[in-house]
Order: structure tokens, then C-alpha cells, then sequence
């Protein structure tokens, strides 16, 4: 698929438009890097609601503060059947689009980021755009890392009166005139264009749909949105571990104010929880890794239901994996005190995580050993948290000696 990427020189308070080809037709997006990131560093790829458009207030607030986190983000427009849409679409203009259209479009968008060697994606939709990438995650096997829903339609896919008589009145190749169509009074609207949106009674429903979702999804709602009613009472009844659902007190139906900014904190929070420290399999094998790159290993000493192991993980662990830095400069493994773990130690052999533990008399936890790849200590362990603030500082300063040592006897 050929592409055109437009781009500034660098980042700056506006975001960046891109342009990808479908067909004879433009797709529009716009592009939110943070300084010295890439697209390779993985993104958030935002889709509007109906009729809507990526530049409207809730997607321009999204991406900015998603930028003030440094996060990357790409906000898109669907066409509409509109070529290099811009805007709201204009009810005035006949509706030739189809609700599959964004499925389509959203599968463009991510195989252009493939193209650009994106990193991890994350899905993030409003209102209908929520709805469709429910749907569109039910029919793609696409690498998606999560998805974020901002109060997605809930609709049980009742049909008033008039619906009913249009779709029963309608052939697919002909026009309905003078009708009521998603936002638009008295619009014109192609057969095949009405019966996409209306026929189905399962498509808009969002809660019943999650139900057999397979990537972790995080859904918002508002307790003051008078648009999609009734979604927290809905989501209650949900039974499904990969969806979590977060109801955000005085919230409306777009998220306004300081509520973007408590979306983009809980969708952090949530993203870090999906970090996975890996355990420790094989210390053989991380060893001669650590020889080779010279990075130290960190040994993670932690056990079930301790409460500041998994501080430990959110505050610290979770997002300095996020930022890179941690993954670049050591090499990171979990291990359980928790009867049933086991491990291979660095001479290969099959032992317990509590034995392994105790050859450093490592009982407390959380504990951090800074080990070389022969298993020997480089500097002074960590034990404990005795204040999180400045937990990342010695974390830091430990790498930093404990490469220093690797370097030294080296030489």
C-alpha cells in the first residue's frame, strides 16, 4: 500500500498530519510524537465517534495529554466515503458509508504502522469508535497490545417504528430520502449504507460483545453521560477477566475538562498493569546474555500477596520497562518464594524459588539482587521500600555501579 508520511521537522504544541492512500481516496490522521520517541517505541491509535472527526475536543485533548506523559498517539478520521475528510460530516451531503468501512479503514491504518515498524499498538475508540473496535478486534487476529473504550454504545439492538418500517421498506441499491440517519434529521441516505448501521441487532451492543473478547480491554463511563445510559449497570454483569471497567464520577459522555486527564492517568495505570516481569527460567541462559552485552542481572525477589512487591511493580519496575531504560541497561527476572516455582539456576539446575532465595539469604521481600553471570553479587542489594519516591534513584545508582563492576573485571 503506497503511503505518504507529512511530518515536520520536529515536535512541536500541534499535532502532525499523516496521509495514508486507500484507493484514489485520502485517509487523514493526526500524529503525536513525544520528543526523541519514534513510532518504533509503539503508539496509541485513536478513533472518534459517529459522524466525528480527529480533530474534535475530545480526541485534541486525548492526544495532548497523552503527550504530556509522553505517549505517542495517532488520532484518525474515518472518510465517510469522503475523500481527505476534514470536519464533522455535513448531514446536508447523502451517507454512502457503511458501518464495515471502519473495520476496513482501521485495518489500513494498522498496516501502515506495520510499515513503519511500529511498536506495540494499543486501540483506543469514543462512543461508536469504541463500539467498532470491539467489533473489528472480534474479526482480526491483528497484534493488538490493549484496548481502551470511552463509553462505548450499549445499545440491545431495539429498533423504534420508523427504523423497523425503513428497513422494511428498503432495497439495498436504492436511496431513502427525508429520513433520520445516526446525528442527521431529513438526510439522504443510500439503502445499503441504512441497513448496515440498523439491521444488525448485535453489533452496537458493546457490553454483550466484550463478553467473548480476547485482548485486555479497559472500559470508561460516566456517571453524567446522557448519551450511552445505563453502561456501568450493563458492564456489571460482564464476565469476562481480560475486561476491566472504570466508572468515572461526574463524567459526561465526552470526558471533558479534567476528566481527560483522569482518563490518560487510569489508562497509564492500566497499561503498566499489563507489564509482565519475566520470571526466572533459565539464569543460565540470562547469564550468558549479561556476558555478552555486559549488563547485570536483576534478581526480583518477591512472593503472593505481598502488597509492596506489586508497589514495587506499578511504581517503579512497570514503567521504567515502559520507558525503555530498564530493559536496555539490565537484564530483569522474577523469582517466587511461592512453593511451586522453580527455576534453573546459573549451573543449569532445576531448584526451588525459595531455595535459590535463600543461597543470598534473601527472605525479606521485595528484594533486588544486582548478581553478574556467574550469580555473584555486584553491589549492595535492595530490601525493602523504605520510601517509593526515591526508590527509582538507588535503583538507578545500583545499575549503574553494579555495569561498572561487570566492565571492571572485564578488563
Amino acid at each position: 500500500m503506497a503511503a505518504a508520511l507529512l511530518l515536520g521537522a520536529s515536535v512541536c504544541a500541534f499535532p502532525d498530519e499523516v496521509q495514508i492512500n486507500d484507493g484514489d481516496s485520502l485517509l487523514n490522521g493526526n500524529i503525536e510524537l513525544a520528543p526523541g520517541s519514534s513510532t518504533g517505541d509503539g503508539l496509541i491509535l485513536m478513533l472518534h465517534g459517529t459522524l466525528g472527526h480527529k480533530d474534535m475536543e475530545i480526541m485534541a485533548a486525548l492526544q495532548s495529554v497523552f503527550l504530556e506523559y509522553a505517549y505517542n498517539s495517532l488520532a484518525i478520521n474515518l472518510s465517510l466515503g469522503i475523500d481527505d475528510r476534514h470536519g464533522f460530516y455535513p448531514c446536508e451531503r447523502p451517507h454512502t458509508h457503511e458501518y464495515g468501512d471502519a473495520l476496513r479503514e482501521l485495518d489500513l491504518w494498522l498496516a501502515w504502522l506495520a510499515e513503519q515498524d511500529a511498536g506495540d499498538i494499543v486501540l483506543l475508540g469514543h462512543s461508536r469508535g469504541a463500539n467498532q473496535i470491539t467489533n473489528y478486534l472480534l474479526q482480526s487476529e491483528g497484534n493488538i497490545r490493549a484496548a481502551i473504550l470511552l463509553a462505548p454504545s450499549a445499545g440491545d439492538g431495539s429498533k423504534s417504528a420508523e427504523v423497523k418500517a425503513n428497513l422494511d421498506r428498503v432495497r439495498r441499491d436504492e436511496w431513502l430520502n427525508e429520513v433520520d440517519f445516526l446525528h442527521c434529521k431529513d438526510t439522504n441516505v443510500l439503502g445499503t449504507s441504512y441497513v448496515s448501521y440498523y439491521e444488525s441487532t448485535e453489533q452496537g451492543n458493546t457490553p454483550e460483545l466484550l463478553e467473548g473478547i480476547a485482548t485486555p480491554v479497559l472500559v470508561f463511563s460516566g456517571s453524567h453521560d446522557l448519551v450511552v445510559t445505563g453502561l456501568a449497570e450493563k458492564m456489571g454483569g460482564l464476565n469476562n477477566s481480560l475486561v476491566r471497567h472504570l466508572e468515572l464520577d461526574g463524567a459526561d459522555h465526552f470526558f471533558r475538562d479534567l476528566f481527560a486527564y483522569d482518563v490518560v492517568e487510569e489508562t497509564i495505570r492500566y497499561l503498566d498493569s499489563l507489564q509482565v516481569i519475566e520470571p526466572a527460567m533459565s539464569l543460565a541462559s540470562d547469564a550468558q546474555s549479561s556476558i555478552e552485552t555486559q549488563r547485570p542481572i536483576i534478581v526480583f525477589i518477591s512472593q503472593h500477596g505481598c502488597q509492596f512487591c506489586q508497589l514495587l511493580r506499578d511504581q517503579v519496575l512497570h514503567p521504567m520497562i515502559r520507558g525503555g531504560q530498564l530493559n536496555a541497561n539490565a537484564i530483569l527476572r522474577e523469582v517466587s518464594l511461592d512453593a511451586g516455582f522453580t527455576l534453573h539456576d546459573f549451573a543449569g539446575k532445576a531448584v526451588g524459588g525459595s531455595t535459590f532465595a535463600g543461597r543470598y539469604d534473601a527472605e525479606i521481600t521485595p528484594t533486588l539482587l544486582f548478581v553478574d553471570g556467574k550469580g555473584r553479587e555486584l553491589t549492595d542489594r535492595i530490601v525493602g521500600i523504605s520510601n517509593i519516591e526515591y526508590y527509582g534513584f538507588y535503583l538507578d545508582k545500583a545499575i549503574a555501579l553494579a555495569t561498572s563492576a561487570i566492565v571492571e573485571s572485564s578488563k
